[in-house]
């Protein structure tokens, strides 16, 4: 967070030290600068950001392990059944505890990809409350920005009537 202040505190120079131009409260910057600056601040972006993005990413690969599990487990669960089927007490035995077996990894695998979207969900939701934080930070920032050369403009008014006498 220091890391992105200092930053800030960057674009804030390069501006203070542009050149305003004549009759206009506009102002040339360095272009190549405010770019350096802005991909240093990608390059150190928070963890919890790139947390994020990481947790995007392997949210699908999450829910198809998920779902290849669920496979696996109804798989042996069905060939489980098949290989007790030598007798009709034991066939009938194995249907129901494959029956039970099937649904409680049916039952587990939609608990995994729930608890899945809900760690995800949850994680960005983290991401997306500290974006909006830096996102007023740098509102709030500008508006300091702007109202501090909004003075100067008054003051260079001010002085600029007083040269002229009136």
């Amino acid at each position: 967070m220091d890391a992105l202040l200092d930053y800030l505190d960057d674009i804030e120079e390069v501006l203070d030290s542009s050149k305003s131009l004549p009759f206009t409260n506009k102002i040339s910057v360095e272009k190549d600068r405010i770019l350096e600056i802005l991909s240093e601040i990608r390059l150190n972006l928070p963890d919890d950001i790139r947390s994020a993005q990481r947790i995007l990413g392997d949210h699908d690969r999450i829910v198809a392990e998920a779902t290849r599990k669920a496979q696996d487990i109804e798989e042996a669960a069905e060939n489980e059944a098949k290989i007790k089927t030598n007798n009709h007490e034991i066939f009938r035995r194995a249907s129901d505890q494959a029956s039970e077996v099937i649904e409680n990894a049916k039952q587990d695998a939609r608990d995994l990809r729930l608890n899945a979207r809900d760690y995800a969900d949850e994680i960005l939701q983290g991401a997306e409350t500290q974006i909006k934080e830096y996102m007023t930070n740098l509102e709030q920032q500008h508006k300091r920005v702007m109202e501090y050369y909004a003075q100067m403009i008054d003051v260079i008014y001010e002085n600029r009537q007083q040269l002229r006498g009136r």
